[in-house]
């Protein structure tokens, strides 16, 4: 029924849904709309297949496809969506919780331009390189816009 290539696609988002479906989820801060996305995203890359030039970049390639769902469908919402989520962290961890939500408010406020880059820069762990494959920008830029973004998110704290 699929093809060889098809079979890869298939095995690289079953081995790596939980990591597409945070992203997604880190954009749009619903779990119902984390799914809808992950699974549009996936439609899509299915339908897109055969335009992938090089299978090595699948998951790349699919990340830009996932990024640009969650952006698409916030900007079909219009609306600010700020982060319920929980983080559980560890008593020998001196970060407050409430620090901790203060951040993911102030990535919230973040334009889509920074969000993006700090999402996956600090929420993923991607190096430069891969998140400039992936929003398929020159590496410079993402550094800028990285910089700019951190600089925005010490303006939102009060400069913590």
């Amino acid at each position: 029924m699929f093809n060889q290539l098809e079979e890869k696609y298939v095995t690289m988002i079953e081995q790596n849904k939980e990591e597409f479906y945070r992203l997604a989820y880190s954009h749009v801060k619903n779990e119902h709309d984390a799914l809808d996305i992950m699974s549009e995203a996936v439609y899509k890359g299915l339908r897109s297949l055969h335009k992938l030039n090089d299978e090595k970049f699948m998951k790349t390639w699919f990340y830009r496809i996932l990024i640009n769902e969650s952006l698409m469908a916030l900007r079909k919402k219009k609306k600010i969506v700020y982060n319920t989520e929980i983080v559980e962290i560890t008593e020998s961890t001196e970060i407050d919780k409430d620090e901790i939500m203060d951040l993911y408010h102030a990535i919230d406020k973040l334009s889509t331009n920074y969000k993006s880059i700090v999402i996956l820069k600090y929420l993923r762990q991607m190096k430069i390189q891969q998140i400039s494959d992936i929003l398929q920008l020159n590496p410079n830029t993402v550094k800028t816009r990285l910089r700019r973004g951190i600089q925005q998110l010490k303006q939102y704290m009060g400069g913590y």
